[in-house]
């Protein structure tokens, strides 16, 4: 007697194998579950039958609640292993078809790894977790009263809430990329800048006082000329942050090598990445001097 029938696009082992295992389970109690496998269209259709066992009313609902656990577990899992990636991969096929085919696939990587990001709290209750659990409960509820689950069909039809966290998701990722292309164009033409322009010194060091300080020095020392700081700092607003003064800063001086002092400076990693994006082959990071663990007086940008 056939209790349940699952659907899926072609034909996945590990489905069937993982419902035979959690079939084996029930043998203890008196009864045998075939798995099988039926072709229909372009679905494999893998069934649970009972072979074995005294059948009563009482039985069946037994038998039956525990194969809805079963595949509601397993169903979940396939959907989270392998139907999110194609509902993803679809979604940026049909919204951002106008990227290039790489920008796509950096969109497509970028996605999966927000929704495997434990940390990311881009929608609420949507961790991968949570979608497990969310989509398990959608699926007992709809066992109770069906015996044949199409998986494509209730990804679409039951699980809209689903499909539309991962739209989210796929939105994320391509702000993100718009934001690292807007990056990388604003480090060429820092560089180009760079580039052409006359340096103003040989050497700067940048000795750098965690998240809201810094201090010039030229190769000699020195503390550089205001000269370069005064008019940044007259101009300074709420709008010109810390990482933006300095960058700033260093751009007008141009030196021909930058030495980094202090780089691990807890919230200055991006500025780090920015300098070395932006000078490239003329920046050095010092690994320990007397200039790291100075507490002599530096230049501080912040503001009451």
């Amino acid at each position: 007697m056939k209790l349940l029938s699952v659907g899926l696009t072609g034909v996945n082992q590990d489905v069937t194998m993982r419902l035979q295992k959690d079939c084996c389970s029930l043998m203890h109690e008196g009864f045998r579950i075939a798995v099988d496998e039926m072709s229909r269209g372009k679905y494999t259709f893998i069934g649970c039958n009972i072979v074995e066992g005294e059948l009563s009313f009482r039985n069946y609902e037994r038998v039956k609640d525990s194969l809805k656990n079963y595949v509601a577990k397993i169903v979940a899992d396939f959907i989270l292993g392998n139907e999110e990636k194609v509902l993803v991969h679809r979604l940026i096929e049909r919204n951002y078809h106008y990227f290039s085919k790489e920008e796509q696939k950096i969109i497509y990587e970028n996605s999966l790894k927000l929704l495997n990001d434990s940390s990311c709290c881009l929608i609420q209750d949507f961790s991968a977790g949570a979608r497990r659990n969310r989509i398990v409960t959608r699926l007992m509820e709809y066992l109770d009263n069906h015996h044949e689950l199409v998986v494509d069909g209730f990804v679409q039809f039951r699980l809209k809430d689903y499909r539309d966290g991962l739209a989210q998701v796929v939105d994320k990722a391509v702000d993100d990329l718009m934001l690292d292309l807007e990056y990388q164009e604003f480090i060429r033409v820092l560089r180009y800048f760079i580039n052409v322009q006359e340096p103003q010194m040989e050497e700067t060091h940048v000795i750098i006082y965690g998240a809201s300080s810094f201090k010039l020095l030229d190769g000699k020392g020195k503390s550089i000329d205001n000269q370069y700081l005064d008019s940044f700092d007259a101009q300074y607003s709420e709008e010109i942050n810390y990482q933006d003064l300095l960058i700033t800063a260093l751009i007008a001086v141009a030196p021909h090598h930058v030495v980094l002092h202090n780089p691990r400076s807890q919230g200055t990693s991006d500025l780090i990445r920015t300098i070395k994006s932006i000078f490239e082959n003329r920046v050095m990071v010092c690994t320990g001097c007397e200039l790291c663990s100075s507490e002599s007086v530096f230049h501080n940008i912040d503001r009451d």
